[in-house]
């Protein structure tokens, strides 16, 4: 129980309020819940050490709140007075501090009372209001990534905002907007994966059936993560979106050569390598034709061999120099028919 918390005042004055009369809602931040302890590589001492600091030091920056009227800025009922807006990280931060603290007659924080967080209280009532405080808060300290941004513009279009003002609110340009809402036109699945590692139900294409299983955690952790770029290529893409939501699994965490793993296609194939390359080359020419990659020169062979000997694209067991010959040409053709696609007179670069 918060020791002598005085009453909360609406305004900016920050004053110690108690955490339980706060409803805290991560998937609402603008950051997605799995980077609220993901520090940034600037900040070296990691999410540990940013408890630690506040711990000695004590909260400087107050957290932002709204009074919640007993209803969420999702539109659910609560019974709590208060609804996080700004400061997730330190909530969380001070939140463990607290839970952590063996003495509970000594400070979890030396300027709070136990079980409090230093905030001031603002009348917010309109959703957009909330989401760009949030965002401005977040781009400010650099702590959104791409996915984060996607989701924020999305929200805020949806919202009736057009791309300069919602530039001005998440301060970046214009042109990066209409980037990110071509991102934000990906099915519903391939964005929530993207940014939260959400399992993708299986999706029937006319490959097969596709899906991301949830692993450890009951998340579905991808083999490796697209940038902003390649899922710009991947939107530009035409077709249904079940066949988008494939290519981005087999993008993601693509079948093994035994057919195992959360990529896994029911459909049999007989050269599952093969099919990967082309996939991988497949979505460069999207980007080229994009215009997020200059076209050029490639020798696919300096590219494609074993993982292990730290080539980009996987040959698999098969290293001889017939197969990897095989897999660059697979790789060259894909590449040039994604590159040439609905441009008869375009020139092929070698």
């Amino acid at each position: 129980m918060a020791q002598n918390a005085p009453a909360p005042t609406t305004g900016h004055t920050a004053t110690p309020v108690e955490l339980t009369k706060i409803h805290v809602d991560y998937a609402w931040n603008g950051r997605a819940a799995r980077n609220v302890q993901d520090m940034a590589s600037t900040e070296s001492s990691g999410f540990d050490g940013f408890i630690t600091n506040i711990r000695t030091a004590g909260q400087i920056e107050p957290v932002i709140l709204r009074n919640t009227g007993g209803k969420t800025l999702n539109g659910q009922k609560t019974d709590k007075p208060f609804e996080l807006m700004v400061g997730f990280r330190r909530f969380r931060a001070i939140e463990l501090a607290n839970q952590e603290n063996p003495d509970k007659k000594a400070a979890a924080v030396p300027n709070l009372p136990n079980g409090t967080i230093l905030a001031t209280v603002r009348d917010v009532k309109d959703p957009t209001e909330a989401r760009v405080l949030n965002a401005l808060e977040n781009t400010a300290r650099k702590n959104l990534k791409a996915p984060d941004l996607v989701f924020i513009a999305r929200d805020l279009a949806a919202k009736g905002m057009a791309q300069v003002p919602i530039a001005d609110a998440l301060q970046i340009t214009q042109g990066w907007v209409s980037k990110l809402l071509k991102v934000a036109s990906l099915p519903p699945a391939v964005l929530d994966h993207w940014r939260d590692e959400k399992p993708i139900p299986a999706t029937q294409t006319k490959d097969g059936v596709f899906e991301l299983k949830a692993g450890q955690g009951g998340k579905a952790v991808p083999g490796r993560e697209l940038t902003e770029p390649e899922m710009r290529a991947l939107a530009e893409l035409k077709g249904p979106p079940e066949e988008i939501t494939a290519r981005y699994i087999k993008m993601v965490a693509p079948a093994t050569e035994q057919g195992e793993g959360p990529g896994t296609s029911t459909a049999g194939e007989t050269d599952k390598i093969m099919v990967n390359v082309q996939e991988i080359a497949g979505l460069m020419g999207c980007m080229v034709r994009a215009g997020v990659l200059d076209n050029g020169s490639l020798d696919w062979t300096r590219v494609i061999g074993p993982k292990k000997k730290g080539y980009p694209i996987d040959c698999g067991k098969d290293t001889s120099q017939e197969r990897l010959l095989a897999l660059g040409d697979a790789a060259s053709e894909a590449f040039e028919a994604e590159v040439t696609k609905g441009s008869k007179g375009t020139q092929k670069t070698a």
